[in-house]
C-alpha cells in the first residue's frame, strides 16, 4: 500500500458554476493529482465514511505538488467549512461563481436531465417551486462568509465563470499559481463545453444509464465506461433518448427573471463586497 496522500486543495462550487471545467484544467496538469473521480462529497454525503476512506481516493497523486477534488455539493452545507478545517487547515478553497439567476437556469435544466424533475411542461417556474435549492445555492454572500469562519481570505480563491469564457487561460493560470505548481502550463481543453443540457424522452431508459453508470464508479469496472465511448454507444444513447434542454423546457417569463433578479440583489451587493469585485452585470 502506497503513503498515505492528504488533500492539499478542496474545490466547493457552487454547484453549476465550471466544476467540471476546474476538475478537467486540474486534471491535466503534471503537477496536480485528483482524486480517483469528480465528486467524492466526502464532507458533506459520506463524512461517516471516515478519513482513510477518503484518503485512499488520493492513491494514484502520489508525489503531486497539489492533491485535491472538487465536490459541488460543499459550498452551501453548512457543516462542510468546519470539517474540512479540521480535517486540513491549511487547505486552499476554491470556489466558483456565475450570475445566480443563469446557474438557477442551469440548476433546472440539470434537474430535468437527470430525472429529478418530470412534471408536464417542465417549466422553470414549475421548477423553481419544487426546489428552494434553485434560490438557496445562489445566496454566495451568505454560504461563503461561512467559508470565511474557518479559512482566512488568502486560502480561498474565487473564480467567476465569465472571467473563464473571456479568458480562459488566463483564469487555468490563476488557479495554477494559487495551487503553487507551474503556472506557465497550457491545458489542453481550455476551451471546451462540459455537461451541455439536455432532457430524456425516455425515464425508462435513463434509469438503465444511470444503472449502468453506478456500477463503471465501482472498482474494477471503470474500463466499461470507457468501453462504451469507444464503441460509441454514448452518443448512440444520446441520439435516441435525448433533447437540447432549449427544445424541451420552455422559455421562463421575463417577470419570472426579473423577480428573482430581485431577490437576488442583496446576496449580490455582499458578495460584491466580500471579493471587492463590481458584479453590475448580474443586477
Amino acid at each position: 500500500m502506497g503513503n498515505k496522500v492528504k488533500a492539499t486543495f478542496i474545490g466547493v462550487g457552487a454547484q453549476k458554476c465550471a466544476s467540471t471545467w476546474l476538475h478537467r484544467m486540474l486534471e491535466e496538469h503534471p503537477e496536480v493529482g485528483v482524486g480517483m473521480q469528480k465528486e467524492i462529497d466526502f464532507f458533506s454525503y459520506h463524512f461517516d465514511h471516515g478519513y482513510q476512506w477518503y484518503e485512499r481516493q488520493f492513491t494514484n497523486c502520489e508525489q503531486k505538488l497539489a492533491v485535491g477534488e472538487i465536490s459541488p455539493s460543499y459550498f452551501c452545507e453548512p457543516a462542510v467549512p468546519q470539517r474540512v478545517q479540521q480535517y486540513q487547515p491549511k487547505a486552499k478553497i476554491l470556489v466558483s461563481f456565475r450570475d445566480p439567476v443563469q446557474r438557477a437556469l442551469s440548476n433546472h435544466r440539470h434537474e430535468v436531465r437527470v430525472g429529478h424533475f418530470t412534471e408536464e411542461g417542465l417549466s422553470f417556474e414549475a421548477g423553481l417551486a419544487n426546489n428552494p435549492m434553485y434560490v438557496e445555492q445562489g445566496r454566495y454572500a451568505a454560504h461563503l462568509k461561512r467559508w470565511l469562519q474557518y479559512f482566512p481570505a488568502e486560502q480561498i480563491l474565487v473564480v467567476l465563470m465569465e472571467d473563464i469564457e473571456k479568458d480562459p487561460l488566463a483564469v487555468a493560470r490563476k488557479v495554477y499559481a494559487f495551487l503553487g505548481v507551474d503556472e506557465s502550463y497550457e491545458p489542453q481543453y481550455l476551451s471546451k463545453q462540459f455537461n451541455k443540457s439536455y432532457a430524456n424522452r425516455s425515464r425508462a431508459l435513463l434509469g438503465i444509464k444511470d444503472a449502468l453508470y453506478k456500477l463503471t464508479r465501482t472498482p474494477g469496472f471503470g474500463w466499461l465506461w470507457k468501453l462504451g465511448s469507444l464503441l460509441g454507444l454514448k452518443a448512440m444513447y444520446r441520439g435516441v433518448n435525448t433533447l437540447p434542454s432549449d427544445i424541451a423546457i420552455p422559455e421562463p417569463s421575463e417577470n419570472t427573471l426579473a423577480e428573482l433578479r430581485k431577490q437576488f440583489a442583496p446576496e449580490v451587493r455582499k458578495l460584491s463586497e466580500l471579493i471587492q469585485r463590481p458584479l453590475d452585470a448580474w443586477l
